[in-house]
């Protein structure tokens, strides 16, 4: 008798224990007309995705509707590790919408809004590659290191390449217009709109011209306000007299280094099956200004921070997601 009390008792609590365990919640939902798959497993139509879940694409793109507002649509082909905070995408091309501060990563690169909402695309375009497009609201590129490698403005769209590996001294390889603020001077880059404080001998005499710099981030030292870094310009040539008059994106005070993405994942669950609306109707996506020619120009790059920065050209990947046999998140 006593026996069959305590088993009892034993089932009991571990009832008890399984109510109040606390279930992974969900962060969304994926949405395709056919089949993806959410790590490893293949699911049809609709599913709820969760923190850490990888969702690879098939032949149709899958949008993911995620909690916050934020929509991501994924081309067909490609890869993407989903968080609540952020998307990893390992493979392929990805456009978001309704970005409220929620960033988008590629090869180490972290895209995330200038200030409000954004809209834009990202595309591995090559070996090490990636293109971003700005299509609503302005964007900021940053490396691991969380310096801002590009200041973007809508209709702007630019290629990417990282170089220097973790903990390497970062190289600095400009062209921009020599401007003077409260007693120093700065580097307006005309490729990635960012703003450098430059130091080095005789810059007074490059105030309002175009030069061409070589230089080293001096990491310790606090820049003036409205600059991304400090560098040390080890090499100098003047391009021309006079400067181009500065983009919008030059008066948006930057961001502060963002800090570093968790390193483990929250145990995954199985996916689930979710009960949400059809996929939306295709809308046409707006154009984006690039520079002419196909990829990124060898006489129109800079190097910020490490990473390679040019112009994408009118055949950029970036452009594969506006195929009209393609869906593009409803507007």
């Amino acid at each position: 008798m006593h026996r069959l009390t305590a088993v009892c008792l034993l089932a009991l609590f571990v009832y008890t224990a399984g109510i109040g365990a606390e279930a992974p919640a969900s962060i969304g939902v994926a949405i395709t007309k056919g089949e993806f798959r959410i790590d490893n497993h293949t699911v049809s139509g609709n599913a709820t995705i969760f923190d850490g879940n990888t969702l690879e694409t098939l032949t149709n793109p899958s949008e993911l509707r995620i909690q916050g507002g934020v929509r991501v649509l994924l081309d067909s082909g490609s890869s993407a590790k989903v968080f609540g905070g952020r998307l990893v995408l390992e493979r392929g091309h990805g456009e978001w919408d309704n970005n409220q501060g929620y960033p988008v990563e590629a090869l180490g690169l972290r895209v995330v809004p200038a200030g409000g909402a954004s809209a834009g695309r990202i595309a591995y375009s090559g070996e090490r590659r990636i293109q971003i497009a700005a299509l609503r609201g302005g964007l900021r590129v940053m490396n691991a290191g969380g310096s801002v490698v590009a200041v973007m403005v809508p209709g702007m769209a630019l290629e990417f390449q990282p170089q220097a590996p973790a903990g390497a001294q970062l190289p600095f390889e400009m062209t921009g217009c020599v401007e003077q603020r409260d007693g120093r001077f700065v580097l307006r880059d005309l490729i990635a709109g960012v703003i450098e404080e430059i130091r080095g001998d005789r810059l007074d005499r490059e105030v309002g011209n175009v030069v061409e710099v070589v230089a080293f981030e001096l990491p310790k030292e606090q820049p003036v306000a409205g600059a991304m870094e400090v560098v040390q310009v080890t090499r100098l040539r003047r391009v021309r007299r006079g400067c181009p008059a500065p983009p919008p994106s030059a008066a948006v005070p930057p961001a502060a280094k963002p800090a570093a993405p968790p390193k483990a994942a929250p145990p995954k669950a199985a996916p689930q099956v979710a009960k949400t609306p059809a996929p939306p109707v295709a809308q046409p996506a707006p154009p984006v200004s690039v520079p002419s020619g196909g990829g990124m120009s060898g006489a129109k790059k800079a190097v910020i921070a490490g990473v390679i920065v040019g112009g994408a050209g009118a055949g950029a990947a970036v452009y594969l997601t506006q195929k009209k046999d393609k869906e593009t998140i409803s507007r």
